[in-house]
């Protein structure tokens, strides 16, 4: 497996990066990258695509899904810990479906956003397209949302990496105690990093975990 798209990305978009303070900005918003706060910022591709603007507090499809991934993981109107990364991924699941990646290009034709264009994740959400990338986003950006509330102590990271077959994306959550989960809604993948390994259709491994 290759891990090395966030690397491609910053060399082909090296005159368009501005550092502050040791992070990297587009247009105003921080990128995100592997282990780094997502919702606020973009995300950039190793090639020319659409830049993912991620922003609960812009934008409101977000905080709606927010809102019914904590009645799903309620029990007696209390939000359960341990139900939180279940009902993310199920409310993600259920908004985004949709898994045609040709819904994905005309959504982007409809809008003529290519090269690097700037344009929200609501977008795909309301419209059910998307592909591993934006299903990836939503579910760290609710992650983060229920941590800001203090619901979860963990973080979730955007992981992203290739292989012959092509690239992937998914959400990766590292609970307080070191446990890692894995959410893929792209692949319908849910659980821990160690069943992956026997039970999921990628390899969510980071390098340094083989």
């Amino acid at each position: 497996m290759n891990w090395d798209k966030t690397i491609r990305m910053e060399e082909r978009l090296n005159d368009k990066i501005e550092t502050v303070n040791g992070v990297d900005y587009y247009q105003g918003r921080h990128i995100i990258k592997r282990d780094t706060e997502i919702d606020g910022g973009v995300c950039l591709g190793e090639g020319e695509r659409e830049a993912i603007v991620v922003d609960s507090q812009k934008y409101p499809k977000l905080r709606q899904l927010y809102e019914k991934a904590k009645q799903k993981a309620s029990v007696d109107n209390k939000v359960q810990r341990d139900r939180v990364l279940k009902a993310v991924y199920d409310i993600v699941l259920d908004a985004m479906p949709n898994k045609d990646y040709n819904k994905t290009v005309q959504l982007l034709d409809k809008y003529k956003i290519w090269n690097d264009g700037k344009i929200t994740l609501d977008i795909f959400i309301n419209e059910d397209a998307g592909v591993c990338r934006h299903k990836a986003l939503a579910c760290g950006a609710l992650i983060e949302l229920f941590k800001k509330d203090g619901y979860v102590r963990g973080k979730p990271s955007i992981d992203r990496n290739s292989s012959v077959i092509g690239g992937h994306a998914w959400c990766r959550y590292t609970s307080f105690n070191g446990d890692v989960q894995i959410l893929d809604v792209m692949q319908e993948y849910f659980g821990s990093l160690e069943d992956s390994i026997k039970n999921a259709k990628w390899d969510y491994r980071r390098p340094e975990e083989k």
